[in-house]
Formats: structure tokens, C-alpha cells, sequence
């Protein structure tokens, strides 16, 4: 199971000049929930990461952690 690093998202985000708002509108995800998954309050669906990985021009491996990488610093 793979689940959205969220300190790399905030930080793609704000790499791309974008708040919170800006990043809904190009990726179609509310908002609320880019809020909650930037403060670790939500996991992302697969859908979710690649809206969020296409609207800021990423790969979507970007903005995820997978549980085998979850141990290594």
C-alpha cells in the first residue's frame, strides 16, 4: 500500500508558487482535502495522488512514499 508523503506535497506546492486554492482549481481535489493531507489528517487514493502529481507537473512517485521506503532516512 502506498500512501501520499505529505511533506513533499506542501513542498511541490509551494515550489510551484501555488496555495492551497490554486492547486484545487488546476487539480480538481478540494481544497479541505489538500489542507488535510498536508497536515496528515487524510491519505490520498491513487486517483488522488495522480490529480495532484499531474497538476503540479510531477511524477506521481514524487509525492509518494512507499511502505518499504517508510524505514529508510
Amino acid at each position: 500500500m502506498s500512501y501520499i508523503n505529505l511533506y513533499r506535497l506542501k513542498e511541490h506546492r509551494k515550489r510551484r508558487g501555488l496555495t492551497q486554492q490554486e492547486l484545487a482549481i488546476l487539480s480538481g481535489v478540494s481544497r479541505p482535502t489538500i489542507a488535510a493531507l498536508e497536515l496528515g489528517y487524510r491519505s490520498a487514493y491513487p486517483g488522488t495522488t495522480q490529480k495532484l502529481a499531474k497538476a503540479l507537473k510531477v511524477r506521481p512517485e514524487a509525492l509518494v512514499l512507499l511502505d518499504k521506503d517508510q524505514g529508510s532516512s
